[in-house]
């Protein structure tokens, strides 16, 4: 339960990390737009469908044996470790993502990354759908 909150939270964090941004004072000239741009609102939903996925394939692997030893426990499941190394790859993507898109505000690129995170998350979704349906030990 306590993954599922912290993906949540990591989850939750990073759509609202640029209200956590100090305020910055408009110039004379520059207008200001009173609406977010839809491909950033797009964005943010793909980062909660990623965390989404990423909670739902650690709790369909967790004490299943584990095919990729990167992720695999000492005894060949999935455990704490693949868990923090799925949040932490997890965090590592939104990170970047923020970082590339915090300078280039464009709603063409959250627009690209959006179509990115929602494929991960497709293909993510898929191996847990597939994980519910392979027997525990």
């Amino acid at each position: 339960m306590r993954m599922y909150l912290l993906l949540f939270t990591v989850g939750v964090y990073a759509i609202h990390a640029e209200d956590l941004a100090p305020p910055v004072a408009p110039t004379p000239a520059v207008s200001i737009q009173n609406h977010p741009d839809p491909g950033k609102n797009v964005w943010r939903i793909s980062i909660a469908t990623l965390a989404v996925a990423n909670a739902l394939d650690v709790h369909s692997s967790w004490g299943k044996r584990e095919l990729n030893s990167t992720l695999a426990s000492s005894n060949g499941t999935f455990g704490p470790k693949g868990a923090l190394l799925k949040l932490g790859f997890q965090g590592g993507l939104i990170g970047l993502e923020y970082l590339v898109t915090r300078g280039h505000s464009s709603g063409r690129l959250y627009r690209k990354l959006a179509f990115i995170n929602f494929g991960a998350s497709a293909a993510i979704g898929g191996v847990a759908a597939h994980n519910y349906t392979v027997p525990s030990h």
